[in-house]
């Protein structure tokens, strides 16, 4: 059994054949990236520094540096997080605000036809509707255009009394009276 299995990782490597090819009982573990000599459980960075090595003085430094920058850049986010909920509440604010105003500027409109969560889409909204109005307005005008009304009023003429009984002739000539 000669087979060989590597597996690689960024910071270690793993080897299962002994040093001379054939493989050992139970394996043989070679970390790659740890200086020899070093102990077995120490990690490495991405560099492949030993993590629990020494430090340089000037290392420390920067790395205080680059510390407090950090802090002050997750104070500065978390501030214009909060900027950023407040604008976006005053947004709705104005928004539902202007959207009143679009209603109650004309009687065409009403809250269940004017919709919208921005002022774009408020306005989309307002275009719609004044479509919708100027087609019905076109299709009742032209309606009105076929339809014929004669000016002034019917000729009056006298009842017809033609299609009644001799009774009912007479009956009609009493009540006139």
């Amino acid at each position: 059994m000669n087979e060989k299995i590597h597996i690689e990782t960024p910071e270690t490597a793993i080897d299962t054949s002994g040093p001379e090819g054939p493989p050992l009982q139970g394996g043989v573990i070679e970390r790659r990236g740890v200086p020899s000599g070093a102990p077995e459980n120490m990690e490495t960075n991405r560099r492949g520094v030993p993590s629990g090595a020494p430090e340089k003085p000037e290392d420390t430094g920067k790395l205080a540096e680059l510390e407090t920058a950090l802090t002050e850049a997750k104070q500065s986010l978390t501030a214009r997080a909060g900027d950023c909920d407040r604008l976006k509440a005053a947004l709705d604010d104005a928004v539902s605000a202007y959207r009143k105003l679009a209603v109650s500027s004309s009687p065409l409109y009403s809250d269940d036809i004017i919709s919208g969560s921005s002022v774009e889409e408020i306005d989309a909204s307002i275009k719609k509707v004044n479509g919708l109005v100027k087609k019905m307005r076109s299709s009742l005008e032209a309606e009105l255009k076929d339809l014929t009304i004669p000016a002034g009023a019917p000729e009056r003429s006298a009842p017809d009394f033609s299609g009644l009984s001799p009774r009912e002739k007479i009956k009609q000539g009493l009540e006139k009276k």
